[in-house]
């Protein structure tokens, strides 16, 4: 059960007015970050407030005029979306170590230092972050904020983003390893042939030698992988 004692308030300010919600913090940021879209869960309190200090409603007609809705959940998921969830200091500077690992990960499977043809390591990874001064939103998904800082990156260190075709064989004895190359890698084309599932796989360069890896600890050697140019 939600408790009030427990919720925290998300707030948007939007045409000279103030609209205010109480919520589940951590479901509040599931449905910030994407990955959930239940506002019903993250509401705590299915009333959309003016002033949740004075325990001031909003209007219908006022909402009805903002959001062109009266309903409570499209109007509190915006309001968690596009506006500011109440946090302490030290719980915003957890979330945005969390994202800032998430972004440092990301870019090591995605990018390669030119220079030698190699990933970044993630200590490296972090130097470079730290040395642009990146400003990292702890609500915003990793992808979007990813793109931006690479683009920042490459302005002061040589970085490569590319990707990567790779032509496999699976002999039938490891068909297993079929289903956990699709779990984790994009597969373009797939067919079984004689000898076995033939694919092409499209690999972030950075992760080229962990698919190279994998491949060979899951068909125990028998696979063969060679890299291709996509036509």
């Amino acid at each position: 059960m939600k408790r009030l004692e427990d919720a925290v308030i998300a707030r948007l300010r939007i045409k000279g007015n103030i609209f205010e919600i109480y919520v589940d913090l951590e479901k509040a940021l599931e449905i910030r970050e994407g990955k959930s879209e239940n506002v019903r869960e993250a509401l705590v309190v299915e009333e959309i407030y003016k002033d949740t200090r004075k325990g001031e409603r909003a209007a219908s007609e006022l909402l009805k005029e903002i959001f062109g809705t009266e309903d409570i959940y499209e109007i509190a998921k915006r309001i968690i979306k596009e506006g500011d969830i109440q946090i302490t200091t030290e719980f915003r500077r957890k979330l945005i170590e969390q994202k800032k690992k998430q972004i440092i990960e990301t870019i090591r499977k995605l990018a390669i230092d030119p220079r030698i043809n190699l990933p970044f390591t993630p200590q490296r990874i972090e130097e470079m972050l730290n040395q642009i001064k990146v400003h990292i939103d702890p609500f915003k998904p990793t992808e979007t904020q990813v793109n931006e800082i690479i683009k920042q990156l490459k302005k002061k260190f040589p970085i490569r983003v590319e990707i990567v075709y790779i032509k496999v064989l699976i002999p039938y004895e490891h068909t297993r390893a079929v289903s956990l190359i699709k779990r984790k890698y994009k597969v373009l084309n797939e067919e079984w042939g004689d000898k076995g599932w033939l694919a092409i796989i499209e690999v972030p360069a950075g992760m080229k030698a962990e698919f190279f890896s994998d491949l060979g600890k899951w068909t125990d050697g028998q696979g063969i992988g060679e890299e291709i140019k996509k036509k």
